[in-house]
């Protein structure tokens, strides 16, 4: 007889949660062994319910209550079935009332902010997140796609995780949504501002324009910034050129050779593989259409000062160095412009040819990426973790408020106030001590009997 095998459906890829945080540990970062072990056994049963074609450890977030696990998943279209989806009448709802005074008061009169579609499939939105809690980790829950109001308001509030996703936000401004939100909003913001690698194991197209020349020939400089994207760049894997030609090298020396030279304690080696985050909560840039008529044709100018910026925030280029972030300003602290990076390297013998290393980020505390290089192999194993509060770092330290100058008394007529004695004037109406007593003969007697 025959025996028919079934065909064994791809679960998808995942990495070795147990061996990233080995690598972190050597610096004193990530889980402990257990804890890594049981994310591995989970991730891995996750898998096998949810149609997905990758899955990875992002981090986990910790609350009030209970720790967050959080898992960055690609979805595999081919595997998830059709499903119609309802049609949402958006008309109906613009003019529901207020549901809670709160809301009527702050929405009274009020003029309707500009309407920003969340990105589908893409930016911000183009990985799905899943959640656990540390009181059941092998439960997962998908956490929404983040909107931008979710982002804007996120950015302006600062309020501590409770570790139960339905539990409300009560901040001011009010948050438009649940814990659930703004755990996917603070996700958005952490991937897109700490998800580094080490520089040239990437390249792109179209991240910045092409140089052009003026009538005399020489090359134009073109300020460092540039505009919001439409559409993201590509990100592609860096092709290995000819052992043999040198010129082919030269460009990618460092990444070639594996960054023997400690190249990677070095933050312009290091770049943003993740899109900048705009000020309207996307990372493409949104024009509706009643704004943008074809008809009319773009501004491309810049501004005098040569900085392209999207309602006053810098938008670096795709796959920019981390030196150009903005540095940091804290107040009472010896030194200016702190970098937003702080680089290490993980203890090694002489004799071992890889060599570790990491990169923290002072902006987001507890956002790292390690990456591994072999001498004389070309490009390096990196990952990016996170493991933290979820709250970006206060560059204005806290100082409580000093307490008001003390009131002078009520000013009252005739009075006069007793004079506080000093220690003569106790000494001069102090009574006069006892005379001391003097034994007499019979008593030493007495005793000497």
């Amino acid at each position: 007889e025959e025996v028919v095998e079934e065909e064994q459906e791809d679960k998808g890829e995942l990495p070795d949660v147990a061996a990233e945080q080995r690598v972190l540990n050597a610096f004193g970062e990530g889980l402990t062994a257990d804890e890594a072990f049981r994310v591995a056994v989970s991730l891995k049963r996750l898998l096998d319910k949810e149609p997905l074609a990758k899955a990875r450890f992002w981090g986990k977030i910790i609350g009030l209550k209970r720790t967050y696990y959080i898992a960055e998943t690609k979805i595999d279209e081919s595997r998830v079935p059709e499903t119609e989806e309802p049609d949402r009448d958006e008309e109906e709802q613009e003019g529901k009332p207020a549901d809670t005074i709160q809301q009527g008061i702050n929405t009274y009169q009020a003029r309707p902010a500009p309407k920003v579609l969340a990105e589908e499939n893409k930016g911000v939105n183009e990985y799905v997140f899943y959640v656990a809690t540390s009181d059941d980790i092998s439960t997962w829950s998908r956490l929404p796609d983040v909107l931008p109001a979710h982002i804007t308001t996120a950015r302006v509030i600062h309020k501590l995780f409770t570790g139960d996703l339905e539990s409300p936000v009560e901040s001011q401004p009010p948050f438009p949504g649940v814990e659930r939100h703004l755990l996917r909003a603070q996700i958005a913001r952490i991937s897109c501002g700490c998800t580094i690698a080490p520089k040239d194991i990437y390249t792109t197209e179209g991240a910045v324009e092409d140089d052009e020349e003026d009538d005399d020939g020489n090359k134009i400089i073109k300020p460092f910034q540039v505009k919001a994207y439409e559409e993201i760049p590509p990100l592609n894997p860096q092709d290995t050129p000819d052992a043999e030609d040198p010129e082919s090298i030269a460009p990618v020396k460092d990444w070639f050779y594996g960054y023997k030279n400690d190249e990677l304690l070095n933050v312009s080696n290091w770049v943003h593989i993740a899109p900048s985050l705009l000020v309207s909560g996307r990372a493409t840039k949104f024009t509706p259409e009643d704004e943008a008529p074809e008809d009319e044709e773009e501004d491309d100018t810049l501004p005098e000062d040569g900085v392209v910026q999207e309602g006053g925030e810098r938008i670096n280029p795709f796959l920019s160095d981390v030196s150009h972030d903005v540095p940091l300003n804290l107040e009472g602290h010896s030194r200016k412009n702190i970098p937003c990076w702080a680089l290490r390297k993980a203890f090694s013998n002489p004799s071992e040819t890889s060599r570790t290393y990491l990169a923290r980020s002072l902006v987001w505390p507890g956002a790292v990426c390690y990456a591994v290089a072999e001498a004389n192999t070309p490009g390096a194993q990196f990952q990016n973790f996170y493991c933290g509060y979820g709250v970006k770092s206060n560059s204005s330290t806290f100082a409580p408020v000093l307490p008001p100058r003390t009131c002078s008394e009520f000013p009252t007529p005739n009075l006069k106030l007793m004079k506080d004695c000093t220690y003569d004037d106790e000494l001069e109406f102090e009574p006069t001590p006892p005379a001391p007593h003097v034994k007499k003969d019979e008593e030493e007697d007495e005793e000497d009997a």
